[in-house]
Order: structure tokens, then sequence, then C-alpha cells
């Protein structure tokens, strides 16, 4: 009988373990928002889907008027913004939330959780950024992230190993599971990789007045660089006389990095990439891969690049957390990356046992 009741228990709405939150209110918030300053809004809904978008949103605000709990509204919210198919446009569960119920969390992300081919149980790359040698030819640096406090941690172990890595030919960058950041969390490592001038495209801003007030709200913040707080008052600035459109603060199509060193070692460069490995991890990809010293190896990327400069809206629910890209990148649309993903040089499958060893022996052959 024990079993019985756990069983059933198993089945109840996970809407009686949550708080109660106005879910109309909240759609209606998230549907003007994404409408008015998610970047991909336009590019996402035309004429060809427009009657398939209007008629799933006439039902999920249907839904909204009639859901009580906040998973249940969190449901009908992901629902929403995953039409969009871009994985930096979503609703969230609130980090407090997750921490009062972490059993309904649980099942919430299992709900939207992506399938994904599982390595190797010896294949898991590690959780710190750290730097190795393999063989006296090769150096394994991994990399599980490029938040912004880590750029710190990466800059370190370049420091640490700074003699090492101008001596040893080949480098494995283990990119796997990195799920982005910051572009400026990779920048010292792009000396190491450069042999010629990088192409590089801007990103293009939005013009509303949601982003105009989100980003008015981070100038507040005084642990911004000067740097930083010029960009963005530089961009408000160009938002508030183009309304309604895009800006491009960088003012071009497109520019160059030009660097005046070209390092002889490493000589050879392997990136190691999967599914995991996504919008600033990818970033460094589009960078590192025009250079004649690197080859990517493994699967292709998340495709998760196309727009980004996320912002948090205070959605009315203190449950939830609005976060909307507010730029694209002027790669578009010719070059699409989103729900793609960048393809390997050489396809290893996320099975296949010991990659490590298998790319070091590549290498030593070529």
């Amino acid at each position: 009988m024990k079993l019985l009741i756990t069983a059933l228990i198993g089945l109840l709405p996970i809407t009686l373990m949550a708080q109660d939150c106005d879910c109309a209110l909240n759609f209606n918030y998230t549907v003007k928002h994404v409408t008015a300053d998610y970047a991909g809004f336009n590019d996402k809904v035309k004429d060809l889907n427009r009657k398939e978008f209007e008629l799933l949103t006439k039902s999920l605000r249907k839904r909204a008027a009639n859901a009580k709990g906040t998973d249940s509204c969190f449901v009908i919210l992901r629902t929403w913004t995953d039409y969009f198919k871009d994985n930096h446009l979503r609703v969230q569960l609130d980090w407090r939330y997750k921490k009062k119920y972490p059993d309904v969390a649980k099942q919430l992300a299992r709900r939207f959780a992506k399938p994904v081919v599982s390595p190797d149980a010896n294949e898991k790359p590690g959780s710190e950024t750290k730097i190795s040698k393999l063989d006296a030819n090769t150096l394994l640096i991994r990399l599980p992230t490029f938040v912004w406090d880590e750029k710190k941690n990466i800059d370190s172990v370049i420091q640490v190993y700074s003699t090492q890595i101008k001596e040893i030919p080949n480098w494995i960058i283990d990119l796997r599971g990195n799920d982005g950041g910051t572009d400026y969390a990779f920048s010292g490592l792009l000396p190491y990789l450069y042999t010629n001038p990088i192409q590089i495209k801007p990103d293009e801003y939005r013009s509303s007045t949601g982003n105009i007030e989100i980003l008015e709200e981070n100038l507040k913040d005084n642990d911004l660089s000067k740097e930083a707080k010029a960009f963005i008052s530089n961009l408000i600035s160009l938002m508030k006389a183009q309304p309604n459109g895009f800006v491009n603060p960088s003012g071009k199509e497109s520019f160059e990095m030009k660097l005046d060193t070209v390092y002889k070692y490493p000589s050879k460069v392997a990136i190691l990439i999967d599914r995991g490995t996504a919008s600033s991890a990818e970033s460094f990809l589009i960078t590192a891969k025009q250079s004649k010293k690197v080859k990517v190896y493994g699967e292709n990327s998340a495709g998760t690049l196309d727009y980004a400069n996320t912002q948090y809206f205070n959605i009315p629910c203190n449950d939830l957390n609005l976060v909307i890209p507010i730029s694209r990148s002027k790669r578009l649309p010719e070059h699409p990356i989103d729900n793609i993903g960048i393809a390997p040089d050489v396809r290893i499958n996320a099975t296949t046992p010991d990659k490590l060893n298998a790319i070091k022996s590549l290498m030593q052959k070529q």
C-alpha cells in the first residue's frame, strides 16, 4: 500500500507544491516585451508563419488565464518562448524558487531538456579551467566555461604555463560542455592561435523603449568598468536617436583583427567540441577557425549564437525570470548558426572512447 500511495503522489499536479502566480499578467508581459525587444522577433515571425504563431499565442493566452501555480505558468510561458527556437530567449525559474522547490525544478527541467547522446563514462571532461601536459609534444587546455569571472582563471593558467605554451608544438583545447559567457574571457588565448588577419562581424542592437530602460538600469551597476559604461552610454544614445530599428555601435559591417606577432608554437591546435559547446564558445570557434594552425574535432556545436547580449527583464512573477537577447549578428541572414551549429573539420561521435588520445595520435601523424 505504501508503494501505491507513493506512486499516486508522484502523479499529482506539481502545482500543489508551488506558489500562486498571475499567469495571464505574466504571459501578456512576456509577449509584449519579446515582441518589442527581442532582436530576432521580426526574423522569426514572418508572413509565412504569422497565422500559426498567432494561433499558438491565442491558445496559450487562454491557458494562462486558468493557470494557478508558478510551475504551470512556467510551462505555458516556456512553451511560448520555445517557439522561437533560440536558447538565449527563455523564461526560467528564479534561483530562489529552485532552492525552495528543488524537486519541482528538476521535474520542469527534465520536461524541457533536449535529448543528448551520453559520452563514454570515462570521457567526462573536467569542470575546472586547467592546463596539463599529455606528453612532451602535446598540451591539453580544458576550458569548461567563458563566464565573465572565469577570465581571471584562464589568464592565470596561461601565465603559470607561459614558458611551456611557447615550447610545446601541439595543443588540444577541450571546449566540450562550454556553454559560453563572454568573448572577453578567451581574449588572452587568441594571440597564441593567430596566423593571419581575422575577420569579425559585429552585433547590431534592437532599438526599443524596453531595451533603453534595461540598459539605463545596467549603468547603475557600480561594478561596471569605465569601458563598459562608455559602451552602454553610447549604445543608449544611438538607440534614442534611431528608435524602432537596429543600431550598430561599431559603425562597421565588418572589421579585421590584426596582431604583430605569429608565435612558432603552438604549430598545431586541435579544438574538441560537442553539442554542449554554445554561445561565446562558438564565437571562439568562429575566430579560432580562421587560423591556419587550428582544426576542429568532434560534433556540431550547439548552434546558439545569432542573437545575443541577453538582458533580464523584471517579469511580474518573482519566481520567474524573462531573458531576452537584444542584439543580432551582422552575419545574418547569409551565415546563420542557430539550430545548425558549427561543423567540425574532423567528425568524432559522442560515444567514441578516448577522444583526447585519438586526436593526439592524429596530430602526430599530420
